[in-house]
């Protein structure tokens, strides 16, 4: 009988769970691990749209990795901004590292003063992925398109890549998400996180 009461709980929980995050406002929250956003509404469509930006970095390291069974081909990691600089984002860079196995990125800020130039990264790890791979960042407020951006490259092999963009501030103040998306073939993992426009 204690079984029972404590399914019924569960299920109540989690009803209340599933009710209470239908209603919830923000759309700054990250998106679950893998999670594929659909082209059918406003940021898949933007991402789905995203031209093409030229004058990025990519930075690779190869990793000699055995996938489990069931493993997908690439795991997003993160998406970041911040002021853009040259030379990040870098692999193996940061100085007195005891590895080698480090990363260096512009200093992550997401509020953006006006006037600025902000660079956009995002990493994924392939874990056996080998062919064409193309990132996509979409800075959306509610159904609103601020700017979306795109760049395509080729991967070789298991490792993780981190590729950083530069983009001029679109002419928008307040509060938005950055939503970044990798895909690779049939894999299109994406992440958000909150951005502020001065």
């Amino acid at each position: 009988m204690p079984v029972s009461l404590r399914r019924v709980l569960s299920l109540a929980l989690f009803a209340a769970l599933v009710a209470c995050s239908g209603s919830m406002g923000g759309s700054a929250t990250p998106a679950a691990a893998g999670q594929q956003l659909q082209s059918t509404d406003s940021v898949g469509a933007a991402l789905d749209t995203a031209p093409e930006a030229g004058g990025g970095r990519l930075a690779f390291k190869r990793l000699a990795i055995r996938p489990d069974a069931g493993a997908p081909p690439i795991i997003i990691n993160f998406v970041s901004d911040g002021v853009a600089q040259a030379n990040v984002p870098c692999i193996s860079c940061v100085s007195g590292v005891s590895s080698g196995d480090d990363v260096g990125l512009t200093g992550p800020t997401s509020y953006i003063p006006n006037g600025a130039t902000w660079q956009y990264s995002i990493s994924f790890t392939d874990v056996f992925y080998k062919g064409k791979c193309t990132v996509a960042w979409a800075i959306t407020s509610g159904a609103k398109k601020i700017d979306s951006f795109s760049a395509s490259f080729n991967v070789t092999g298991a490792g993780y890549a981190l590729y950083g963009l530069d983009r001029s501030r679109p002419s928008y103040h307040g509060g938005a998400t950055l939503t970044g998306r990798v895909t690779c073939g049939k894999s299109k993992p994406s992440l958000q996180i909150p951005l502020h426009f001065q």
